[in-house]
């Protein structure tokens, strides 16, 4: 590419960069007023019972909550770093985010009906096997190392939880809480914006039909490593990804980018940088896209 392509190429990528934040503002601001709404709610008590028995049951209902959860990152963060605080494990807490990243029940019926059956049933399993497996791993790491140190213990955590449906949720204080969340995620999620529109403007779209070219077990991992920046959007994809098995892409393939995509879009990606560390979401990032690989390649191989 040219600087002079480059150059021409700078309004339409802040065009591209401006329609994406204007299409993800909605979900955002909603989903941090439900997240913070939520943490008043009866809901977060179910939720931290749920997370709080033995380890291997806290990491398998956090997996399975965060599948059927409709919140999107925006909408789980404030949720979770209240259950860090009151003192939950952030094993389950991983489960649970990376689970509801990665799968939702309004991206199981636009799978289900946008490419098939087949597909939307893979995605459920890959996604809770990945996040009952991350999540038990999460178990042999020192959280200091993979929560921001900015994030507090309360002191009767437990107590503020259980006792939260006997609160009257005050109008300002709640405000309050979501402006702090806005500016907390606000900054991380202009920043993921901007890198995803620079993947949709800057990269061809012939490379990539080149890439995903069917019949080659190589174009699995090529799947998974364009779905680090490529999936901009876990719904709007699927008629890409169906475009792109019409054309030949393995479905190995395209679970792969299903994989790898939803959990690493920038946007959502920056989010979780509210409470992770970075070297826990690099970590986080390179272990979910092997796991992508092995299923994909496994998948490949299953059905011939």
């Amino acid at each position: 590419m040219t600087f002079e392509r480059f150059l021409a190429l700078i309004p339409i990528f802040l065009r591209e960069g401006l329609d994406t934040l204007l299409a993800f503002l909605p979900y955002f601001l909603v989903g941090i007023m439900l997240g913070e709404l939520l943490k008043f709610a009866s809901w977060t008590k179910t939720i931290y019972k749920w997370v709080s028995k033995s380890p291997i049951k806290s990491v398998v209902m956090a997996s399975f909550i965060g599948i059927i959860s409709p919140l999107c990152t925006y909408g789980t963060i404030p949720i979770v770093i209240e259950l860090y605080k009151s003192k939950v494990h952030v094993a389950p807490i991983v489960a649970f985010l990376a689970s509801s990243a990665l799968m939702n029940p309004q991206l199981f019926v636009m799978t289900f009906f946008g490419i098939g059956p087949g597909m939307a049933i893979a995605r459920i399993i890959a996604v809770f096997v990945f996040s009952v497996v991350t999540g038990l791993l999460v178990y042999c790491i020192p959280q200091r190392f993979i929560v921001r140190k900015s994030i507090k213990h309360y002191d009767d955590g437990a107590g503020k939880i259980l006792n939260r449906e006997k609160k009257l949720l005050a109008v300002k204080q709640y405000f309050v809480n979501c402006l702090k969340t806005l500016k907390g995620v606000g900054a991380f999620l202009l920043i993921g914006v901007l890198m995803g529109a620079a993947v949709v403007v800057f990269i061809p779209d012939d490379l990539l039909i080149y890439l995903f070219r069917a019949g080659r077990m190589r174009s699995v991992l090529v799947g998974a490593l364009v779905g680090l920046p490529m999936n901009t959007c876990g719904g709007g994809v699927i008629p890409f990804v169906n475009a792109m098995i019409a054309n030949g892409m393995g479905i190995g393939t395209a679970l792969a980018f299903f994989l790898v995509g939803p959990a690493t879009r920038p946007a959502p990606l920056m989010a979780m940088a509210t409470l992770f560390t970075p070297l826990f979401l690099v970590a986080y990032c390179i272990f979910l896209f092997f796991s992508a690989v092995l299923m994909g390649i496994g998948l490949e191989i299953l059905i011939g």
